[in-house]
């Protein structure tokens, strides 16, 4: 009698788990798969041709007393950050990435309304920068445990980040008032903050802060800092004109620029009566198209409707003599500012030129304005800007009465707030050159240090200066052979990273070496990343370019 037939849920049950495939179709499926993996570096390799990423090249420098454990650490430290480095240049030069991103991009954000880790996308198209409405809906900043948890928040190669701004800016607060001078607080709120309608039908009325603002202020104020809040001052200019901010930038829209500083000038002179000057600037008016940084951050391709230029109005301010406006290092008002003072100032931001803050501020005083500004880290950088100016022997707070530090709100939960000591010092013997103004020499000089250069995409900014520490410098014109030099140059350019980024240490190049008094005015605001060595950056620095690739 034969054997019951099992049934097909038996059956099932049996095959579940088991694939039969024959040998052949296994190994065609096999050399497939590795004929994928093998082309796409392949293809990467012919696409980049002489221009191939280099693996980055172990470059250490420890003091001589270290103990074995320190040097084993900075060793690991800084082959986890050359790994770190390699990766995020294979990841930004994939011909994958540039091919399947943009038009992935646009589906997810023209269909789903959605942004990417950078950008939020509100109603009407309205942009946002992710990580200022973190800022907004995150933890209070002054929270103890959120500030703990910063300080441990980074990578293992990175030294740790100072979260606390009261202490920092009562610091400076304490260093100007020791000269005579009084410092003035200019925090400018993230664009969620005035029009968070295009968020959230729930947002409610006025202007929205991070939950540690109100304390924030208080200590401030408590403590003799003078705040110029003009929170309230730009939620009216949105409710009143509805553009107090870009639809797909960052920033502040020339309008409401103008209506601060106008407002901050009156601020100055009611407090100040004497600082008012006579001087009668003009405006020329000009009109200037651009993309705004929120639009390039979303990778969109070309022509979409979100990535379409913006046509803005800039008034340009021009001295009586029909000269374009500069800052004037004798003026007794010193203003420190990030991309909010260099929008509209700045040709690196691609947002016009010599229509700015800076410039509207002085229109308002009818007097010059000194100026440091610079792109990012307003947490710390104009401080630092500041603080090396001393320390090179240029008392750029002489007969200043007052001091402006702008900065990005969102700076208050993500910035570095170190405390930086303004010590004057004076020029001393060096072994560094120092090409005057007009200069320019021709020289081959090794690598010894070099700042690293961040990503296309992962700043708000087209532009970065990198910081390069060269020595055993040789040429004609060099006073002396073996000597060494500061540099500055672009490693990233219009959203492209540059040869300049490529170098590593002991590299030898050709470059041509220029004042970079020559160029301050041109360049002095752009992003610029430093070296680790706080001595050299005291050094003076030159403008270079590469004449030649690597000549070893």
């Amino acid at each position: 009698m034969p054997a019951n037939k099992p049934s097909r849920e038996e059956i099932a049950r049996r095959e579940i788990g088991v694939t039969s495939i024959s040998r052949g179709s296994s190994l065609f499926l096999s050399l497939c798969f590795l004929t994928v993996i093998f082309l796409v570096p392949v293809g990467q390799i012919i696409i980049d041709g002489d221009d191939s990423i280099r693996m980055p090249v172990l470059s250490i420098s420890s003091g001589k007393d270290q103990s074995l454990l320190d040097k084993t650490i900075l060793i690991n430290k800084t082959i986890l950050e050359n790994i770190d480095q390699l990766e995020g240049d294979l990841e930004q030069r994939s011909f994958l990435r540039s091919l399947f991103l943009p038009p992935l991009q646009y589906l997810f954000t023209t269909f789903l309304g959605q942004g990417n880790e950078k950008v939020i996308v509100g109603r009407d198209d309205q942009l946002f920068y992710r990580p200022a409405v973190d800022y907004l809906i995150g933890p209070p900043f002054l929270d103890k445990h959120q500030q703990i948890k910063r300080s441990y928040g980074h990578e293992i190669w990175e030294d740790p980040v100072l979260p606390d701004p009261v202490a920092a800016i009562l610091a400076f607060k304490d260093q100007l008032a020791l000269r005579n001078i009084e410092l003035v607080l200019l925090p400018v709120p993230v664009k969620a903050a005035v029009r968070p309608d295009s968020l959230s039908m729930k947002a409610g009325y006025g202007p929205l802060a991070n939950r540690s603002w109100n304390r924030f202020i208080k200590h401030l104020q408590e403590a003799g800092v003078v705040v110029f809040d003009i929170r309230d001052h730009l939620y009216d200019f949105e409710k009143r004109y509805g553009n107090a901010y870009l639809k797909n930038d960052t920033h502040w829209s020339p309008s409401a620029m103008k209506e601060i500083a106008a407002r901050l000038a009156q601020f100055l002179t009611d407090r100040y009566p004497d600082l008012s000057g006579d001087i009668s600037y003009d405006y020329h008016q000009v009109m200037h198209s651009s993309v705004g940084d929120l639009s390039r951050m979303l990778n969109l391709p070309e022509r979409s409707g979100l990535s379409a230029e913006v046509t803005l109005e800039i008034e340009q301010v021009m001295t009586p003599a029909g000269a374009f406006w500069q800052p004037d290092k004798q003026s007794p008002i010193l203003l420190l500012g990030d991309s909010f003072t260099n929008i509209y100032s700045s040709a690196g931001l691609e947002m016009g030129d010599s229509g700015g803050f800076a410039e509207h501020l002085s229109y308002h005083l009818h007097q010059p304005v000194d100026l440091l500004a610079r792109n990012d880290d307003g947490a710390y950088i104009t401080r630092e800007m500041l603080a090396t100016e001393l320390a090179r022997g240029r008392n750029r707070l002489a007969d200043k009465r007052v001091v402006i530090w702008q900065f990005a709100e969102r700076e208050l939960a993500f910035g570095n707030w170190k405390q930086i000591v303004l010590t004057l010092g004076t020029p001393k013997p060096s072994e560094f050159i120092a090409i005057a103004s007009g200069g320019r020499f021709e020289v081959s000089a090794t690598v010894a240090d070099v700042s690293y250069s961040p990503r296309p995409g992962t700043i708000p900014y087209r532009d970065n200066i990198v910081t390069i520490h060269l020595v055993d410098l040789q040429g004609e014109e060099v006073v002396e052979n073996g000597s060494q030099a500061l540099m500055y140059g672009f490693g990233m350019r219009d959203n492209m990273m540059t040869s300049m980024a490529a170098l590593r240490p002991g590299d030898r190049v050709s470059v041509t070496l220029s004042s970079w008094e020559d160029r301050e005015k041109e360049y002095g605001s752009y992003r610029r990343t430093s070296l680790d060595d706080e001595m050299i950056e005291l050094e003076v620095p030159h403008w270079g370019e590469i004449t030649d690739d690597k000549i070893d």
